[in-house]
């Protein structure tokens, strides 16, 4: 069989200092004949713009496309690196995350298996300030009107991409993926889950876009039901029993006059007061540090002392005339070791 084509496209906006790393690991793939396409899309900070451009020389102009375009926002940015592509799929890779070797391989496998399926997606490896997999659900198109499934770094086939009209460009705030996601099911698609980290999501800052999403949640995924309005309304009942029954199961339910459930705050309350520990098993770290780095310094300049008194004549006189009292007969060490002791008491004390 064939290798599958892939055009990975690569939006970058102001990340110059990692987009490489998303680039060799896309041109990495094995078992796969991939091309790239690197958006800037109008980065502004002076060198990422650059960057790209050295992508391009440093990899060949064959196999890496660098298009500068005036900001657009993430949907926007990868229609068009996806515009004009010919391969049999498509991949979106943002410039701070990468993939496995394997990662078009095995998910164009998953689709070969599933004709109907519209695209295949991955686990999720979380790095850098981040950690742990986001094990994702099998495909579930009622779930999926309640919660996006997966990441938008999956491998979705061109053909059915460009037919949906790719993503929705003035959802530049976020959640575009998932609006992506369930137009794609009101159109009688589905994904296939391969159950393997293939991807890996690179959490660099505390701040994030998904962290800004989620806290316009309300008003995207308003935008979301808005777009979908029909497909909501048919699944209406089915939703609100499923939403509250996952409330109950997850013990959700009971809350009180702030509207947060009782046991969420006894676990954010136990979450903060271990939050704190860790600060201070971190702060007695840094002090027992400090304190080894402290006893370090004294054991140096002791042994500095040690070695400067040892190098002093008459202690190298003292060592000398011992050494020579230990191998004398005892006839002759015992009376004159007591002579230094005498010595000793009568001189020790008295004024230079």
């Amino acid at each position: 069989m064939a290798s599958p084509t892939a055009t990975i496209v690569i939006p970058c906006f102001n990340h110059g200092r990692f987009v490489r790393d998303a680039v060799a690991s896309a041109l990495a793939q094995e078992g796969a004949e991939v091309r790239v396409v690197v958006v800037d899309d109008g980065s502004d900070d002076g060198s990422t713009p650059g960057v790209c451009d050295e992508l391009r020389e440093d990899f060949g102009p064959d196999r890496v496309e660098v298009i500068h375009q005036p900001n657009t926002g993430l949907p926007g940015a990868r229609n068009r690196g996806a515009r004009g592509a010919l391969t049999d799929a498509l991949v979106f890779l943002d410039a701070d995350d990468t993939i496995a070797p394997m990662f078009v391989s095995r998910l164009w496998e998953a689709l070969g298996a599933d004709p109907g399926a519209s695209h295949a997606y991955c686990q999720e490896t979380l790095t850098d300030r981040a950690h742990g997999t986001w094990r994702v659900p099998e495909w579930d198109a009622e779930l999926l009107l309640i919660t996006n499934l997966h990441p938008v770094t999956c491998l979705v086939r061109r053909g059915v991409f460009e037919a949906a009209g790719g993503f929705d460009a003035s959802m530049r705030e976020g959640y575009e993926d998932w609006e992506f996601w369930v137009r794609l099911s009101g159109l009688g698609y589905h994904g296939v889950r391969v159950a393997e980290p293939l991807f890996f999501w690179r959490r660099h800052s505390q701040d994030t876009m998904i962290h800004d999403a989620v806290k316009k949640h309300d008003r995207l995924y308003g935008q979301i039901i808005e777009r979908h309005r029909r497909l909501y309304a048919q699944n209406f009942e089915s939703l609100t029993r499923r939403s509250n029954s996952m409330l109950r199961r997850f013990d959700c339910n009971w809350i009180d006059e702030t509207g947060t459930p009782i046991p969420l705050q006894y676990l954010q309350k136990r979450t903060a007061e271990a939050h704190a520990l860790e600060r201070r098993i971190v702060a007695l770290q840094q002090e027992l540090a400090g304190a080894r780095e402290h006893a370090d310094s004294c054991r140096r300049r002791s042994e500095a002392c040690r070695r400067e008194y040892e190098s002093m004549g008459v202690v190298r006189l003292h060592h000398r005339v011992h050494r020579a009292l230990e191998r004398a007969p005892a006839i002759v060490r015992r009376p004159t070791l007591a002579a230094l002791r005498v010595l000793k008491r009568l001189t020790v004390g008295r004024p230079a």
